[in-house]
C-alpha cells in the first residue's frame, strides 16, 4: 500500500515537473527576452532619403552583420552612425556616401542570432540635409494629469503610478526628402532630489508630437512636478543636425481626476485641457489672469509686466532660468494689490488729481470761521 502511494506521489511530482518545464519557456516569452524581430526602418521602401542621413532600424535583437548594401548595383558598406547614436536601437550609414539620384538597396537577414528577419529596402538618395530642425519652442508645453493610482506594466516591470505627463512638441510640418527629426526629452533628477529622471526619444512625424510619460516616485524622487521639473528638449535629425535646446517648465496644465483606473500597460488618455486647468504663471494661463483689482485700474503692477500681459513664455533656450514660473508670487506682492501709490482706486483717498479742489477750500474756510466764532 505504501509503495502504491509512493508511486502516485512520484508520478505527481514528475507530472508537475514536466508541466513546469513546459511552462518556463512560455513565462520567458511573456516576460523576458523578446524574440528577434525587425519592426520598422527609416527610410521605408520606395522613399527618397537624404544621402548623408543615417539609416535607422527599430526591433529586438537586430543587427546588420548579415545585411548587404549596394549603390546603383555596386557593393558598399554599412557602418555605425555615431552622430545618430541613441536615436534608434540600430543606426548605420552607407559608405561611400551615395550621390543624389542613386539607388540604394539594403537587403539581408536582420536577426542577430537566427534567420527569422529577412528584409529588403530600396530607396533613392536625395540631396544632403544640412539644416538644423526647425522647432516651435514657444508653442510646446507639457501637462500633468493626477489620477487614481493603478499598477502600470511596461515589459517585465510593474509599478504604481498616480500621475501621467503629456509632452507636446511642435515643429513646422515635415517636408518630403528631409531627414527624420527626433525629439529627445530629458530631466535629470539629480542626487539632491533622488529621482531616476526622464529620458524619452520620439519621432517627429507630424507637426505635433505628443509624448506620454508615466510618473512614479522612482522617476521624480522628492521632486514636485509643479515646481521642480524643467524638461530639456533637443531636436536632432538623422543627418546629425541639431536645433538649439530649449526648456519646458512649469507645466501648462494640471488636472485631478480620481476616477478608478484598471491595472494594465496603457496610460490614461490625455484630457481635453481647458482654461480652468491652466497653471498660474505658465504660458497657458489666460492673458487676463490677475490677483486683484489692479487689472482694472490701468496701472502696471510692480511685480513685473510678464504677470499682467501673459506673454512671458515658459520655454526658452537652455540656460534661461524660467523666472516666469514665479510670476504668481510677483502678482501677490505688487503695490497696486495692497493699495499702493500705483493704484488710483486704492490707498489714500486724497489723491491730487485736480478734482474737488474748490470744494475742499470752501470746507476749510468754513471750518476756520467756526473756530473763530467759538472763541
Amino acid at each position: 500500500m505504501i509503495d502504491s502511494w509512493t508511486r502516485i506521489a512520484e508520478g505527481a511530482v514528475l507530472a508537475s515537473t514536466c508541466a513546469l518545464v513546459f511552462c518556463l519557456p512560455r513565462l520567458a516569452d511573456a516576460c523576458g527576452a523578446s524574440p528577434a524581430e525587425l519592426h520598422e526602418s527609416v527610410p521605408a521602401d520606395g522613399e527618397t532619403y537624404p544621402a548623408n542621413a543615417a539609416l535607422l532600424f527599430w526591433g529586438d535583437a537586430i543587427s546588420v552583420d548579415k545585411v548587404t548594401v549596394t549603390v546603383d548595383g555596386e557593393p558598399a558598406a554599412l557602418v555605425p552612425a555615431a552622430f545618430a547614436e541613441g536615436l534608434a536601437p540600430l543606426a548605420v550609414k552607407v559608405e561611400p556616401e551615395p550621390q543624389p539620384g542613386q539607388t540604394v538597396v539594403v537587403a539581408g537577414e536582420f536577426c542577430a542570432e537566427n534567420d527569422g528577419c529577412p528584409a529588403s529596402i530600396t530607396f533613392t538618395a536625395g540631396e544632403p540635409d544640412v539644416a538644423a530642425p526647425a522647432t516651435l519652442a514657444e508653442a510646446s508645453f507639457f501637462a500633468v494629469l493626477e489620477h487614481a493610482p493603478f499598477q502600470f506594466t511596461s515589459g517585465c516591470d510593474q509599478w504604481e503610478i498616480a500621475q501621467t505627463m503629456y509632452v507636446h512638441l511642435e515643429q513646422p510640418a515635415p517636408a518630403a526628402g528631409e531627414a527624420l527629426v527626433l525629439f529627445e526629452v530629458t530631466w535629470d533628477g539629480g542626487e539632491e532630489l533622488g529621482g531616476s529622471g526622464i529620458r524619452r526619444v520620439a519621432r517627429g512625424l507630424e507637426p505635433t508630437t505628443i509624448v506620454p510619460v508615466a510618473l512614479n516616485s522612482g522617476t521624480l524622487g522628492a521632486a514636485d512636478v509643479r515646481t521642480d521639473v524643467c524638461l530639456e528638449v533637443v531636436a536632432r535629425d538623422a543627418a546629425g543636425n541639431a536645433a538649439a535646446p530649449f526648456e519646458l517648465c512649469p507645466p501648462c496644465f494640471m488636472r485631478v481626476d480620481e476616477a478608478p483606473l484598471a491595472d494594465g500597460s496603457t496610460l490614461p488618455p490625455e484630457p481635453l485641457w481647458t482654461e480652468a486647468d491652466a497653471v498660474p504663471g505658465s504660458a497657458c494661463a489666460p492673458a487676463t489672469e490677475t490677483t486683484g483689482d489692479a487689472s482694472t485700474g490701468g496701472e502696471e503692477p510692480t511685480g513685473g509686466e510678464d504677470s499682467e500681459s501673459g506673454e512671458a513664455p515658459t520655454t526658452g533656450a537652455t540656460g534661461e532660468t524660467g523666472d516666469s514660473s514665479e510670476t504668481g508670487a510677483q502678482e501677490e506682492t505688487s503695490d497696486s494689490a495692497t493699495g499702493g501709490e500705483n493704484d488710483p482706486d486704492k490707498g489714500c483717498a486724497c489723491n491730487s488729481d485736480g478734482q474737488g479742489g474748490l470744494g475742499s477750500l470752501l470746507l476749510l474756510g468754513l471750518g476756520l470761521i467756526g473756530v473763530r466764532r467759538r472763541r
